[in-house]
């Protein structure tokens, strides 16, 4: 065989190889589509989708895209328009969920997540959040997580916290403290303040219950006279109810905003069309700003167009409307109504409106300020 023939022969073994990599590594990446996160309380929790859809759906609707690697573990999440990443579209999902995109680094003992922006890139959010470095045992749990800066020096979340620490009790229980940058205990969120909790999960992974602890791991009651949480999801998965509950396990009104039992409606699609609450018995109950029911409407992209906020004896007490640009990507307007349905600025408010304008990298470049007569105010 010459020489020729066999460089011949080799080159084409080598480019077989090559694109025999190259396409199990295509098939080892999985693809799937969601319009809605799963409800996390924890960052201690996976993080899953509900609402599944199709890629051809996922053109034309808001959604969530995750990307899996070849064992199955999440290393992109984002929040997208067709192709295109998308800011915060008001379908609000959970309190843990804070930039367009998400990505995640596997090491031996360590998860490290990464935060982007609606232009791709990397982002402090949350507060100091530009890192995420989750400690992992032998068997695979999550024990602890510490945020840093861009500057890679430890740093706080918008809630103070610098890191969330757990242990798993077994039985689905895990017990999670929260510290600052000083050591300090922290609460669950600032307006929920639980400190040592027990989180319960059910044999489908999912938050059932939220029990507050004292040092010896009685449940006891907090500041707003509550002790455990008790959260409810229908058969889409979505979350539609919360209960609260005393050290006793008797009903209570505790925790913002002060409902023994809240409850969220949704759409065939998932989306969240209104918020109501209720006391020990059952009857309706407004927040303590008089607040008792939000009605929330949607475009055909799922995008968030209309909030009406009543009292209790359906008066309105706030109207807002969100205008977005034609292909639904992003936000081009926010404007106030009054009960008539009129332009007015609301409670506190300077302003009736606001209009967003944006360069031609997508980068927002300005927000202007318009009264009732959507008369720019320059000052």
């Amino acid at each position: 065989m010459t020489t020729i023939k066999k460089n011949k022969i080799l080159k084409t073994i080598t480019v077989f190889l090559i694109a025999l990599i190259f396409s199990n590594y295509v098939v080892a990446q999985k693809t799937e589509y969601y319009r809605h996160l799963l409800f996390r309380e924890s960052p201690y929790s996976d993080i899953k989708g509900v609402h599944q859809i199709d890629e051809t759906t996922a053109q034309n609707e808001t959604h969530y895209r995750f990307v899996y690697d070849d064992q199955n573990r999440v290393i992109e999440v984002s929040h997208r328009l067709g192709d295109f990443l998308i800011n915060d579209n008001d379908n609000w999902d959970s309190f843990i969920w804070f930039s367009p995109k998400m990505t995640v680094e596997y090491k031996e003992n360590q998860e490290i997540r990464h935060f982007f922006n609606r232009l791709d890139d990397k982002i402090e959010t949350h507060g100091k959040m530009y890192k995420a470095i989750f400690d992992v045992d032998e068997n695979g749990k999550r024990t602890a997580v510490k945020f840093y800066d861009k500057e890679d020096n430890p740093s706080e979340n918008a809630w103070n916290i610098h890191t969330y620490q757990w242990t798993d009790l077994g039985d689905g229980n895990v017990l999670e403290k929260r510290f600052n940058l000083k050591n300090e205990p922290q609460p669950f969120r600032p307006d929920f303040t639980f400190y040592t909790v027990r989180l319960e999960f059910g044999n489908d992974d999912i938050l059932d219950f939220i029990h507050h602890l004292d040092k010896d791991g009685n449940r006891i009651n907090n500041t707003m006279k509550a002790a455990m949480d008790r959260i409810v999801y229908d058969q889409e998965g979505n979350f539609s109810r919360w209960m609260v509950f005393d050290k006793d396990l008797k009903p209570v009104e505790g925790n913002a905003p002060e409902f023994a039992i809240g409850e969220h409606l949704y759409d065939a699609r998932g989306n969240k069309v209104e918020l109501r609450g209720f006391d020990v018995i059952g009857r309706n109950k407004a927040w303590p700003n008089g607040a008792a029911r939000v009605l929330n409407t949607y475009d055909k992209y799922n995008n968030q167009i209309e909030v009406k906020i009543f009292d209790l004896k359906d008066n309105t007490m706030q109207h807002v409307k969100r205008e977005y640009s034609k292909d639904g990507r992003r936000i081009e307007w926010i404007k106030y109504f009054d009960a008539d349905g009129k332009l007015s600025a609301p409670q506190g408010a300077p302003f009736a409106a606001i209009k967003f304008e944006y360069a031609e990298d997508g980068s927002m470049v300005a927000r202007k300020r318009f009264d009732e007569n959507l008369k720019e105010i320059k000052n």
